[in-house]
């Protein structure tokens, strides 16, 4: 299917202007965002290292001095006298408990973030001392909780447990537990449990010193690899869930990692670093870093977004531009070329709306008065051959009339010299009906006077060829009231009778008959003369056929044999045009057929 210009003007522009400043706009703004939380992505894992570093120490050194104290003699004393505690037969005396309490006061409570300590035996006794009172978790309660046996099989390494990660540790002011078993200093029998409750201000130091100046964009979760949080610095997200938070996003299994996501509403970069403390005791834990993306871009987005607005308001103004400028441009040209179109199909009478002062509408004009001009000269071409048809037309009628005259009066001579009276009288009153169809000044006859003339003209050669030939005429009545041109059918006749039957030693026959074929008549003509050989009719169909002007094709030298076929053939095309005409077929011997075609039409008043 062939596109109009509008089209192509249209998609030429969306193809060359639109798409590739799209395109180009979309891939700077991605690559400068990829480029920036690249950059700044490798940034965070730095400051995400070195936080991992100073947490790193902080529980190193939490559990040396936990390392320290538990194997210390005082320590080990109160697992042994605890055990020594038995149901039923000795309780905890005023002064052991005076002395654990000043124990442990005097070594493990002298480390400032352990907040109380619980000692437990095998069999569940303990014991606990505080900065503050508050309850102790059970016995049963910890050896019912999932994290005990994890502490058994790390058999002495401490377990670090974050705030609310197992709900048997009661939780609040940020509380962290480490959980381990005792072994006896020399033995390395297990001599019960040891549980410190730690409470880490350090944090705060360690994370406000990487985020001085950036406190109102940026955030920092320390999280468990379920995505429990158990630090904010914010404080406002700490027991809920970060991947709740970023659903579908992060994913704590995987290498450390930064990444562009929304965030409480907000667009953010998001970085995470895995501490890898395992071996002390802090299971798969991540430190989340979440910086609003407005910082991290900082000016470049404003520049950005400058940009892109620029872009599209340029894209908006040359879009109006073409709908407005161009779109008029080409819509004229689309009319122009609609209105040569119907031109060429014939209609004169286009015109183009001519309006503006512009060259558009020069053009406008000159294509009205170019119609006009040819308007002009094809009606003087038009009147001009007209003439020259009418003349051609007169000068070919003009033709047959002399002949058929030749050729009727040496036939009524013959008759005269053999004094046959009453076959002139019947010749000469045939003869004058023949000339006043004629001299009748229509071009056009209905077919059933043209049959008149026909038998009129056959009954005048039966005289002269006496028993050389009889006819047959058989025409449809329906289309007796078809037009013909008048003298159609004679000259056909008259080149079967003197050529057809001149050297013939048999009885002719000669067939007239019509037959209906739609918008078209075909009339044919059969005789069963000698017929013509194949150069002959060369000839004859070269003659039927030839669209030269007539006056080209006639000289004096020319032959009289034929004369009549082609001036019925000349006379029907330039009458009805090049689909109607003659055609003839012929064999030597076997005779000839002559087809008339013409429309099928009535005349006026019939």
């Amino acid at each position: 299917m062939q596109m109009n210009l509008n089209k192509k003007v249209y998609l030429g522009f969306l193809a060359f202007i639109i798409i590739p400043l799209f395109v180009l706009g979309t891939v700077v703004y991605t690559v400068s965002q990829h480029l920036i939380e690249k950059k700044y992505g490798d940034l965070n894992e730095v400051t995400l290292q070195a936080i991992g570093r100073n947490i790193y120490y902080m529980f190193k050194e939490a559990n040396y001095f936990s390392d320290f104290w538990m194997v210390k003699d005082g320590i080990q004393d109160i697992y042994r006298t605890m055990d020594e505690w038995k149901q039923g037969e000795s309780a905890p005396s005023s002064y052991d408990l005076n002395t654990f309490d000043t124990l442990l006061r005097s070594s493990i409570l002298t480390y400032s973030p352990v907040q109380s300590v619980v000692i437990y035996n095998k069999d569940g006794k303990s014991f606990s001392a505080g900065r503050t009172s508050g309850s102790q978790i059970q016995w049963p309660a910890l050896i019912d909780s999932s994290a005990f046996k994890q502490i058994q099989s790390l058999n002495g390494v401490p377990l670090w447990i974050g705030p609310s990660e197992y709900k048997e540790f009661p939780t609040g002011n940020r509380d962290y537990y480490q959980a381990r078993v005792v072994k006896d200093f020399w033995t390395m029998d297990d001599r019960g449990y040891l549980l410190l409750r730690f409470r880490f201000n350090e944090l705060d130091q360690i994370f406000s010193s990487y985020g001085q100046g950036e406190e109102a964009s940026k955030r920092y979760l320390l999280v468990n690899k379920t995505g429990l949080i158990f630090y904010d610095n914010k404080q406002a997200l700490e027991g809920a869930n970060v991947l709740q938070l970023l659903p579908g996003k992060l994913d704590l299994n995987k290498p450390n990692n930064s990444f562009q996501a929304d965030f409480l509403g907000e667009k953010t970069l998001v970085s995470y670093y895995h501490l890898n403390l395992n071996q002390m005791g802090v299971q798969d834990w991540s430190v989340v870093s979440i910086t609003s993306w407005k910082y991290v871009a900082g000016e470049l987005e404003t520049i950005m977004k400058w940009v892109a607005g620029i872009t599209f308001i340029c894209l908006f103004c040359a879009l109006v531009y073409n709908l407005v400028f161009v779109r008029r441009i080409i819509q004229f040209i689309l009319r122009i070329v609609s209105s040569m179109k119907r031109v060429e199909r014939g209609d004169l009478t286009t015109r183009i709306e001519v309006s503006g002062s512009d060259e558009t509408t020069a053009l406008a004009r000159g294509f009205n008065s170019l119609v006009v001009r040819v308007d002009d000269l094809l009606d003087e071409v038009k009147q001009q051959q007209d003439r020259k048809n009418k003349a051609e037309l007169m000068l070919l009628q003009a033709q047959i009339k002399p002949h058929f005259l030749f050729n009727t009066l040496e036939s009524i001579n013959a008759l005269a010299i053999q004094n046959q009276g009453r076959k002139v009288s019947q010749m000469v009153y045939r003869l004058g009906s023949l000339l006043r169809i004629s001299i009748d000044g229509r071009e056009e006859i209905p077919l059933r006077q043209e049959l008149e003339h026909l038998k009129n003209y056959l009954e005048i050669q039966k005289y002269r060829f006496e028993d050389q030939f009889h006819f047959e005429l058989d025409i449809p009545q329906e289309l007796l009231d078809s037009t013909i041109l008048k003298l159609t059918l004679q000259p056909l006749v008259e080149n079967s009778i003197q050529h057809g039957f001149e050297t013939a030693s048999y009885m002719g026959f000669i067939r007239i008959y019509a037959l209906d074929e739609g918008q078209r008549i075909g009339i044919y003509v059969e005789d069963n003369g000698v017929g013509m050989s194949g150069e002959k009719l060369a000839v004859f169909q070269y003659r039927l056929e030839l669209s030269t002007p007539i006056q080209e094709l006639r000289s004096v030298h020319e032959e009289r044999r034929g004369l009549g076929i082609g001036n019925v053939a000349d006379r029907i095309r330039i009458k009805y045009g090049k689909p109607f005409g003659l055609f003839l077929c012929s064999r030597e011997v076997e005779g000839t057929t002559v087809k008339v075609v013409i429309p099928k039409q009535k005349g006026e008043g019939l």
